[in-house]
C-alpha cells in the first residue's frame, strides 16, 4: 500500500515538475512587450480607471493614445494632465470643458411620500422596476447605487438625499450611466463657487406633483419670468440653459423665490 502512495506521488510531483516548465515556456514566449512610452503616459494619467474616456481603463486609454497619435480628452486629469500628456505624444492638446455632477432630485427622505414598501436587494435598479417603495417615479431612490460607482467619493447619501462634494467630483459621469431614473447631468464649470441646478425630475402637472413630494417643481414659471433668466419650462418643469447665464445673481434670485425650494446649489 505504501510503495503505491508513494508511487502515486511520485507521478503527481512529476506531471506538476512538467506543468511548471510548460507554463514557464510559455509565459516566455508569449511575453508582450510593454511599450516604454504607454509606461510613462500612465505615469501622468491619474489612473483612477473612471472611463470618462470611453476606454475600460487607463492603461488602455494610453496604449490607444500612443498609436493613434490623435486629439484626446482626459476629463478628470483635466488641463494638466492633458497638456503633460500631449507633450511627451508630440500632439495638440484639446481644450478640457470641466463638468460637475448635479442630480435633479432634492427631496429629503421625509419629504417624499411613500405609500408602499419594498423588500428585496438593496439596489435602485431593482427598486425601479418594481416601482415600489417611493410614489414618484421621478424621484431618486436613494439606495446608493451612484455611490459605489464614484471613483471620487464625490458622492454620499444624506436623510435619503443624494449629496455631491463637487470639490470631489470629477466629471466622470459613472453616476449618470448608472441611476435607472436618469436623474444625473454633467454640468459645465467654470471654477465658480457655486453650482446652481433644478433638483426636481417630474414631468407632470402641479396636481400629481404636490401628492408626492413637498420639494418638487411644480411649473410655475416665477424663475422663468425673471428679466435675463436663463430658465425655461418644459414639459411642466423648469431647466437651466447653461449656456445663457449671465451672472449668479440671477440664479440666487430665482433659487429665492422658487416657492418649494427645488432650485438649488452645489457649494465649493
Amino acid at each position: 500500500m505504501n510503495e503505491i502512495i508513494i508511487k502515486g506521488l511520485a507521478v503527481m510531483g512529476g506531471l506538476g515538475l512538467a506543468f511548471s516548465v510548460t507554463l514557464a515556456y510559455l509565459s516566455h514566449r508569449l511575453k508582450v512587450e510593454s511599450n516604454p512610452l504607454v509606461e510613462k503616459v500612465l505615469d501622468i494619467l491619474p489612473g483612477i480607471n473612471c472611463g470618462a474616456c470611453g476606454f475600460s481603463s487607463c492603461r488602455n486609454f494610453a496604449e490607444a493614445i500612443v498609436a493613434e497619435r490623435k486629439p484626446f480628452t482626459c476629463i478628470p486629469g483635466g488641463e494638466d494632465v492633458n497638456r503633460k500628456v500631449s507633450q511627451l505624444l508630440g500632439i495638440q492638446s484639446q481644450e478640457v470643458k470641466r463638468v460637475k455632477a448635479v442630480v435633479h432630485c432634492g427631496a429629503t427622505k421625509d419629504e417624499k411620500k411613500v405609500s408602499s414598501f419594498y423588500v428585496g436587494p438593496t439596489s435602485c435598479a431593482f427598486v425601479d422596476i418594481t416601482l415600489g417603495g417611493l410614489d414618484c417615479k421621478y424621484g431618486c431612490i436613494g439606495l446608493g447605487d451612484c455611490v459605489s460607482v464614484c471613483p471620487a467619493g464625490a458622492i454620499s447619501i444624506k436623510r435619503g438625499k443624494v449629496v455631491i462634494d463637487i470639490k470631489k467630483c470629477i466629471g466622470c459621469g459613472r453616476c449618470a450611466k448608472v441611476c435607472p431614473r436618469n436623474l444625473f447631468e454633467l454640468v459645465p464649470w467654470q471654477g465658480e463657487s457655486k453650482i446652481y441646478f433644478v433638483a426636481c425630475n417630474n414631468e407632470e402637472k402641479v396636481g400629481y406633483v404636490k401628492t408626492v413630494c413637498e420639494r418638487g417643481c411644480i411649473g410655475c414659471g416665477i424663475c422663468v419670468r425673471i428679466k435675463d433668466s436663463p430658465f425655461y419650462l418644459q414639459n411642466n418643469l423648469s431647466h437651466i440653459n447653461y449656456q445663457q447665464i449671465s451672472n449668479e445673481e440671477i440664479l440666487e434670485e430665482a433659487k429665492n423665490k422658487c416657492p418649494t425650494k427645488c432650485i438649488q446649489e452645489l457649494n465649493a
